[in-house]
């Protein structure tokens, strides 16, 4: 059987590291059957999401760092700055999570332990994005910011699917000497 890490990296590690690994080693969900939950979950969304209100009023001045979360909790910053900066964290956490994991410089429950460490910032910005949905032009752009943190909390599930099912596959533990019995 191939290891996983042989695949070719890529940039962006949602749902890149996952769903390969889902498709061909195991018979949770199908491409097919992810395309129509995801499009159905997505029209969803789009009607219950929120009209933009034009009436609130985007206070540009300058914010401290604490300042500025607290803002974001209160759904009071725009949707594109409360969205964009997180997505890329998270993306960026779980790319050198995947990277550390796999060249065996971290051991299997590290990496587990990472994925829960993200999991209270997670909360937080999918409150953010919620409150924060009314704050954009469009109510599309707030159905796809709410379908992307929906998403996040599927990529952790599957992570933890593969934690448990089909840690073999996804790191090298042929090279992790102290945490080998993480891998069964």
């Amino acid at each position: 059987m191939v290891a996983y890490s042989s695949f070719p990296e890529c940039s962006i590690p949602m749902f890149i590291d996952t769903l390969p690994l889902i498709f061909k080693y195991s018979q949770l969900i199908g491409p097919v059957e992810l395309l129509i939950v995801s499009g159905f979950l997505l029209g969803i969304l789009y009607v219950s999401a929120p009209f933009p209100d034009d009436s609130l009023k985007i206070d540009g001045s300058k914010l401290d760092f604490y300042n500025y979360l607290y803002r974001i909790w209160q759904g009071e910053i725009a949707l594109i700055t409360l969205f964009w900066p997180f997505f890329l964290l998270l993306n960026g956490a779980l790319y050198a999570a995947d990277t550390l994991a796999k060249s065996a410089i971290i051991s299997v429950s590290s990496w587990g332990n990472i994925h829960m460490i993200l999991l209270g910032p997670l909360i937080w910005w999918t409150v953010a994005v919620w409150r924060g949905s009314t704050r954009t032009g469009l109510r599309w752009w707030s159905a796809c910011a709410r379908l992307a943190v929906i998403s996040a909390y599927f990529e952790l599930g599957l992570r933890l699917y593969i934690r448990t099912q089909h840690s073999r596959l996804f790191f090298n533990c042929e090279e992790l000497l102290m945490d080998y019995f993480s891998c069964f």
